[in-house]
């Protein structure tokens, strides 16, 4: 017997990176990457909807978001950045800034476990301050507690 879980946000995250990540090395069409990664994931969860809502966001935005990217991250053009980090500040600033369902500090803790799930040991330190600084750019602030 087969067990199946139901997918978590984190999960639906996972997807979205996935998908972007493979859209950024081929850049081929967006439906169809996300339909060919989504492959073998929950597609009869509520939050496959939303993972690829903020893939969609991520790939419609791409170019203004790597201009807050490039911007943000003083000195690292975004040619030498490693592609995992790269989607996942996309990803992040997509769902923060576009879709804009998700507190941005929940944003910015998703996208540090991201990075130390799936990158180096030095990429959420990285993904931190290029998030921080874009998030900043904007006008995020945090709100002080009452």
């Amino acid at each position: 017997m087969t067990m199946v879980r139901e997918m978590k946000r984190h999960d639906a995250r996972i997807l979205a990176l996935s998908a972007l990540f493979c859209w950024d090395l081929s850049r081929g069409e967006p439906d169809e990457v996300f339909q060919e990664v989504q492959g073998g994931y929950f597609s009869e969860s509520p939050r496959f909807g939303y993972a690829k809502e903020i893939f969609l966001a991520s790939v419609k935005n791409a170019a203004e978001i790597d201009g807050m990217i490039a911007r943000a991250s003083q000195g690292w053009p975004i040619a030498r950045m490693p592609r995992v980090d790269l989607s996942i500040l996309r990803l992040a600033v997509a769902e923060a800034h576009y879709v804009n369902k998700t507190p941005y500090e929940v944003v910015i803790d998703e996208a540090l476990e991201l990075s130390k799930e799936f990158s180096t040991h030095a990429s959420p330190r990285f993904v931190n301050g290029v998030l921080v600084a874009i998030f900043r750019e904007i006008g995020y602030t945090k709100k002080p507690t009452e």
